[in-house]
């Protein structure tokens, strides 16, 4: 109702009402020292033990090999909030995200030198960046008082940078600290903002060309998007701002948002997704809504952006353990993105993919009927590996779910699966991603 009601409001209502939400959204998130810090929700605590595993993880698997004996990292809280929220159940003080992250690189350190007689190194700058200056204050206040008691190894305070700035400003600066690191450019950007009109994504985009290994978590507020947007002028301004304008079906949202109230919403994700993929250039994406308690279903994107494969596969990994808290409201197996109205009947009927009692069934069910589809129009050998990386990113399935959508189509005989030097494979529980895969030559069903 919110959205049809927005379409016919004047120009400079709208223009008040948009200002009011986002007001109303950062006065949510008020630290100011003698005042309790905002109350954690749950959506948001989901995501916090999202950041703070991933960053855990991240380090685990760069420092695999036992011989590797020193990890040179960055990690950026471009949004970084006051560092301390209220428990929702009512518990007490709970960290924020730059603490979290630290409390992550405390604990994979400590695990990574168990029994070594020679320290294994894990060395992390932190920068924390925030606009606001009771904000910063606050951060700075907390932090002084964790570390007093004594949950922060020293090494991190010392490489701690806590900054009251607007992001973008420090960008350029904290670029060229990172690259000036030898080992390897390796960084995690965590970029929260409170808007989803907060950050270009040129900007994000120059992130992931110019350093060799950085990548971005970054929260993307498309429930209200979806909410305000109509084909008007104060609509289209934020969607210029941050290089998406192009991508949105202008002339076309009157005309869904009156048909079916969950079909524009699907149409939409789709041009918005494919648009943040497209102009950010990121080789890897995993896009999910968090899921808030309560009538709002969908609220906001947590998009993870990289370059590497096995990021993204540690990524998705960890929204598989926190099965019951994403989801999205494409397919469940490879959606596609963009919209095409001549394929309209493909996009319709979809219910939401929410990682349910069913979901792996559905993921495996739907990547097994791309990848029939895939490879006998393809008509020739590829790589396991190629064929999955082609879409991965347009799927909420991690290597397993893939692995086991193969295995079914050659259990099947519908296809050929070959190991690298050439030799047929027989059905396996376990297959490489070396391994050649082709159409049977003697069942034909993906016409």
């Amino acid at each position: 109702m919110a959205a049809d009601f927005t379409v016919g409001l004047g120009m400079s209502c709208l223009c008040r009402l948009l200002r009011f939400n986002e007001m109303t959204k950062k006065k949510k998130y008020f630290w100011e020292i003698g005042s309790d810090p905002p109350v954690l929700e749950q959506h948001s605590a989901v995501k916090h033990r999202i950041i703070e595993s991933y960053v855990r993880n991240y380090v685990q698997t760069v420092m695999a090999q036992a011989t590797i004996p020193r990890l040179q990292l960055t990690l950026v809280d471009g949004f970084s909030g006051g560092g301390c929220y209220l428990a929702e159940d009512g518990s007490g003080f709970v960290d924020g995200s730059p603490l979290l992250m630290m409390r992550a690189v405390r604990e994979v350190r400590a695990f990574l030198n168990l029994s070594r007689n020679k320290p294994r190194e894990i060395c992390v700058n932190y920068e924390l960046i925030d606009i606001e200056p009771k904000t910063v204050e606050y951060l700075n206040y907390w932090f002084n008082a964790r570390n007093n008691e004594g949950v922060l190894d020293q090494e991190d305070v010392k490489r701690t940078n806590v900054k009251c700035a607007d992001f973008l400003k420090e960008l350029p600066r904290i670029k060229a600290a990172i690259k000036a690191r030898k080992m390897g450019e390796r960084a995690i950007f965590l970029l929260d903002q409170y808007s989803y009109d907060d950050l270009p994504m040129k900007e994000i985009a120059e992130i992931l060309t110019s350093i060799k290994k950085s990548e971005i978590i970054l929260t993307f507020n498309v429930g209200s998007l979806m909410t305000f947007i109509s084909d008007q002028a104060v609509n289209r301004k934020p969607m210029a701002k941050i290089g998406l304008e192009s991508y949105i079906p202008w002339e076309q949202i009157g005309a869904l948002k009156a048909s079916d109230s969950q079909k524009w919403r699907q149409v939409l994700q789709r041009h918005v997704a494919h648009g943040i993929k497209s102009e950010v250039g990121a080789k890897y994406a995993t896009l999910f809504f968090v899921k808030p308690l309560g009538s709002n279903t969908w609220d906001y994107w947590l998009i993870h952006l990289c370059n590497h494969y096995k990021a993204h596969e540690v990524m998705k990994d960890l929204h598989w353990e926190h099965a019951t808290e994403f989801g999205h409201e494409l397919e469940p197996g490879v959606f596609m993105q963009g919209y095409d109205a001549n394929r309209d009947q493909e996009y319709t009927q979809q219910t939401p993919f929410d990682f349910g009692s069913d979901s792996k069934e559905r993921c495996v069910e739907g990547i097994r009927e791309y990848f029939g589809q895939q490879i006998y129009a393809l008509n020739k050998p590829i790589p396991l590996r190629e064929l999955i990386e082609s879409c991965v990113s347009r799927s909420p399935g991690s290597i397993q779910h893939f692995l086991n959508a193969a295995r079914i189509l050659h259990v099947s005989q519908d296809i050929v699966i070959c190991d690298a030097c050439g030799n047929v494979r027989r059905p396996s529980k376990h297959y490489s991603l070396d391994d050649i895969v082709e159409h049977s030559r003697r069942i034909r069903l993906f016409y």
